[in-house]
């Protein structure tokens, strides 16, 4: 009778602890790696006054960035973060010059002291990978901005390259792990591409066309023009689209259009057994500034532009980063036919309308309206014979992203010529970073989502194909550093990706 109810006693016990642990959580602890950032000032912090308005008990505990949230550049507005600060009053962890050990210590203090619900990763794409496994290792739940992972030099050493993959599967598994145990466990990245409605629809057709007649993607033509323009002094400060760690453009906003390709390819494989990748074309930094290219900018709109000091010492680091590249990917079929090629083309020394003058306190230009920095983004898809797709968006990253959208489609299955034209796409007729970010916070305390959002916080496991063109496309562009660097003992790394892998 005794061992009956001890045992009765310990199943109530084990009940009340399920239900302890999947119960909705009352308030949720944040720290956030970046914090002092302008896409944090601008999403995140956003995000979470809006939640605190709407009566949900959000706070920021820990803000950890090199730079003191409290000292913020002057010339960026931060007054959602000023909001966050005086609200909140978060601790600041500056993880400059600390040793991993060091730095792990603090978190798990902090976890220990606060009960930290999640972690925002918002920083260096080089230090996704140290807080993404910090709070995996402690079950913390995670939104990681793009690019989940990426290694220092990997722009010109291939043994850094081949850490990104690595890196992606140790993560991948450790979620994979914490997901068992725990079902409502979220490691995520709020993709925009995936939630903007023009390039939904055109997945939803690539979709539609392939269930009814088994054709996948022929062709895909992907042209991204970034158009930032910096001067030699310029290279040598940290932000957004630094180079300063080694790594170049391919870290900066190609991720989200390497993912719009895997995302399309999931959508209509077709045939497609294998990917055979090549970079045909790389211009770095280094080549960049030797041709005195930057000069006829900054004469126009430089008073003094003769002025200048243009032998300024510039680290190896930075003049290895790529940045304008091109790549093909082949499609081939499991009989190792050639189907089809996607070209992927990314220039950063294109056209830009700056006019924002030097200015040594100014750490980022891309930041600024007046920067120059574009969002020339040209999208042609070809689903064989049957179907052809067109994406233009052509404007200041700053000012309204307008999107147009042109279908051509076999008058057998459908109308034959669609016209698209999205204004302002990135707020309206669109979920934004906002609410996506929002929807992670509500997860994390086990509150009901649209299922549309669940698919837009593109989880780290939906990511494998996205990641593994992201590595393979760095370690392209170290081999042909490596090789051009030393011809006598050339290497030549793995170039093909079986999709059964992947999708």
């Amino acid at each position: 009778m005794g061992d009956l109810y001890n045992l009765i006693v310990a199943l109530i016990k084990s009940v009340i602890i399920i239900l302890m642990k999947y119960s909705r959580a009352k308030s949720i602890n944040l720290i956030v790696a970046g914090g002092s950032g302008l896409w944090t000032e601008k999403n995140h912090y956003s995000a979470i006054l809006s939640l605190k308005e709407a009566g949900l008990n959000v706070k920021v505990v820990t803000i950890c960035d090199p730079i003191n949230p409290n000292r913020t550049e002057k010339q960026e507005k931060r007054d959602n973060l000023k909001r966050i600060l005086k609200i909140d009053n978060p601790l600041w962890i500056n993880p400059a010059g600390k040793n991993f050990d060091k730095l792990t210590m603090e978190l798990n203090q902090l976890k220990e002291t606060y009960g930290i619900n999640a972690l925002i990763v918002s920083i260096d794409p080089i230090h996704h990978y140290f807080y993404c496994k910090w709070a995996l290792c402690n079950k913390i739940n995670l939104l990681c901005d793009k690019p989940l992972v990426t290694a220092q030099d990997s722009s010109f050493n291939p043994n850094q390259a081949q850490l990104i993959e690595k890196w992606y599967e140790e993560l991948n598994n450790l979620y994979t792990l914490n997901k068992k145990e725990n079902p409502f466990y979220i490691f995520c990245s709020p993709l925009r591409r995936r939630a903007l409605t023009p390039f939904i629809m055109i997945a939803n057709e690539l979709n539609r066309i392939y269930l009814r007649t088994s054709e996948g993607i022929r062709y895909m033509n992907v042209i991204v023009n970034g158009g930032i323009h910096k001067y030699p002094s310029e290279y040598l400060k940290s932000g957004a689209h630094s180079h300063l760690d080694g790594i170049g453009t391919l870290s900066h906003s190609s991720y989200h259009y390497i993912d719009v390709i895997a995302w399309y390819l999931k959508m209509a494989r077709g045939n497609i057994d294998k990917i055979e990748i090549s970079l045909p074309y790389i211009l770095r930094v280094g080549e960049y500034l030797k041709t005195n290219n930057y000069k006829k900018l900054r004469e126009l709109i430089e008073s003094e532009s003769k002025k200048f000091d243009d032998n300024i010492l510039i680290p190896q680091e930075v003049l290895n980063s790529e940045l304008d590249f091109s790549f093909y990917l082949k499609l081939k079929d499991k009989e190792d036919n050639q189907v089809g090629l996607i070209t992927f083309i990314v220039n950063y020394s294109t056209y830009t309308p700056r006019l924002v003058r030097y200015n040594p306190e100014v750490t980022e230009y891309a930041h600024h309206k007046l920067g120059g920095r574009m969002s020339s983004v040209y999208f042609d898809i070809h689903q064989g014979a049957l179907q052809q797709w067109q994406l233009i968006k052509n404007d200041e990253a700053a000012f309204d992203h307008n999107i147009e959208i042109k279908q051509y489609l076999h008058p057998k299955l459908g109308k034959k010529i669609k016209k698209m034209s999205f204004s302002n796409s990135y707020e309206s007729e669109t979920h934004t970073p906002k609410d996506l970010f929002k929807s992670f916070i509500k997860i994390c305390m086990k509150q009901k989502i649209p299922k549309k959002h669940l698919s837009m916080l593109s989880l780290v496991d939906d990511q494998k194909l996205t990641n593994r063109l992201y590595s393979m496309m760095y370690e392209k562009i170290a081999e042909e550093f490596y090789n051009k660097t030393y011809p006598h003992k050339q290497i030549k790394l793995h170039n093909i990706i079986k999709l059964d892998n992947f999708l």
